[in-house]
């Protein structure tokens, strides 16, 4: 919703919202735009606007909601704008999946700019090549994050459906959002949906470590490219590290084999590189220009986002919840500093992480980590009580398993545990992990190191800016 104000904004028209808690890095981008934001909701403010766009985390009874349908103000979804002001006119390309749709639709967007083809691009995290999520080409190419999440109130579909691209990147596909889908079959159906409109000029792109996609993509009229690391039209195998870089190697039946090296790293990562590399070569992009864009990839801000490093600490920064991608990033993270206390800094915050669906597995999803420290999940209220996880038999089930794990009810409590518990002459790797602003622990932990060691050595040399005290 926030990225969609900007476009607007930049198109010339008046933008204004309300919102309860806008974050870093978001909020201070709509500063930047000059787009007022209206903490919490009074149905006094809505004026006499043309357009209201409702977004999907607002319900029935908000009272600005009821004011746009009680006064037959014209409204449309976030999706429903995005695809009539933006999308129609352009070629689109949704990257869609449960994981990875985020960095994938990043990249290729960078490769797409690399190669001189001026891509519009809409995203769910900032690019750090770009320090935006969005942009507005000139060329025929509009490259979009495809949300399985639904609409609105009044749109229960998916948001990629609504958008109707000419092509896909399947990514992975997995139950998730537990809240509005039953189980991986509902999920599913919804994906089998997209696929069927694609136009038969238009182009599939998959993975093909979910079997299901394989199954789904077989009936599709369109044409059909898959990528994985054995049996696939694109194999990807991972190599070495060179320095701060990772290398990868890419094999097409069409470009051959090539080494890509990257500041991003790790399998979910190499996936999400197979998946944009594999699409740029389906538009015919040369592989010298994606080696070249894959090199200069910066990544994206809260996707295993270095925010603070100094002889014996890193601090990254993720957005993972889902127990899929906790475990990956564990799992890279204890590759990558194998001499270094790994700890785990988690908050279930999202819709399905505060649910009990995937209570039995989010223990192991952390059994590469030395520490887990868990923050009590907010806003159990609004879930139904047989449907809430419980989070102290997640705790008993990872000391269970002998993982030093603690719960915290607050995020600050949390990063002044960490302290407490380090000296100066060990070696940490602190992962931090939420979708949302989690109690402001960032800020504490950044705030918390410099005190310790000095200001941050790591590669932009300062501490970003949403994260300064």
């Amino acid at each position: 919703m926030g990225t969609l104000a900007g476009m607007l904004k930049e198109r010339g028209v008046s933008v204004t919202g309300s919102d309860e808690n806008v974050y870093p890095p978001m909020s201070d981008m709509l500063r930047s735009w000059g787009i007022p934001v209206h903490q919490g909701y009074d149905a006094g403010r809505i004026g006499s606007p043309d357009l209201v766009i409702i977004g999907n985390v607002i319900s029935r009874g908000n009272p600005e909601a009821e004011a746009v349908l009680n006064r037959r103000i014209p409204y449309l979804s976030m999706a429903q704008a995005i695809q009539r002001f933006f999308l129609c006119e352009k070629e689109t390309i949704a990257v869609c999946g449960t994981h990875g749709k985020t960095t994938t639709t990043c990249l290729l967007a960078h490769i797409f700019e690399t190669a001189g083809r001026d891509p519009s691009f809409l995203v769910g995290g900032v690019s750090r090549n770009y320090n935006s999520n969005y942009r507005m080409g000139r060329g025929a190419h509009f490259i979009i994050e495809g949300d399985e999440y639904d609409s609105a109130f009044f749109e229960k579909v998916p948001k990629f459906i609504v958008y109707r691209p000419q092509h896909i990147v399947l990514t992975s596909l997995e139950f998730d959002h537990a809240d509005i889908y039953r189980d991986l079959d509902e999920i599913s159906l919804w994906f089998s949906r997209l696929i069927n409109i694609i136009p038969s000029d238009g182009t599939i792109v998959y993975s093909k470590e979910y079997p299901i996609l394989d199954t789904l993509c077989a009936s599709s009229f369109s044409r059909v490219r898959s990528y994985g690391p054995t049996s696939a039209d694109v194999a990807y195998r991972f190599l070495r590290y060179d320095g701060e870089r990772a290398v990868i190697t890419l094999e097409s039946r069409d470009a051959g084999e090539f080494e890509l090296r990257t500041t991003v790293s790790g399998s979910f990562n190499y996936s999400n590189i197979a998946a944009a590399a594999s699409t740029a070569l389906a538009f015919g992009i040369e592989s010298a220009v994606i080696i070249e864009a894959v090199r200069t990839f910066r990544g994206v801000k809260r996707r295993q986002e270095l925010i603070f490093r100094a002889p014996g600490i890193r601090i990254y920064e993720d957005f993972a919840h889902h127990p899929t991608a906790i475990a990956g990033i564990m799992r890279e993270m204890r590759q990558r500093y194998p001499d270094y206390t790994l700890w785990a800094l988690y908050e279930p915050r999202s819709a399905t992480s505060r649910r009990n669906v995937f209570q039995r597995e989010l223990p192991g999803a952390f059994v590469s980590a030395d520490r887990v420290l868990i923050k009590r999940p907010p806003l159990m209220e609004k879930i139904p009580a047989d449907d809430r996880i419980d989070i102290e038999a997640v705790i008993a089930s990872l000391r269970a398993m002998n993982a030093r794990a603690d719960l915290f009810e607050s995020g600050g409590a949390m990063a002044d545990h960490v302290f407490d518990s380090i000296d100066a002459a060990s070696k940490n790797v602190l992962v931090v992990m939420s979708n949302g602003g989690f109690d402001g622990i960032y800020q504490r932990l950044v705030q918390l190191a410099s005190d310790r060691y000095g200001i941050s050595d790591h590669d932009e040399k300062k501490i970003p800016d949403h994260l300064l005290v």
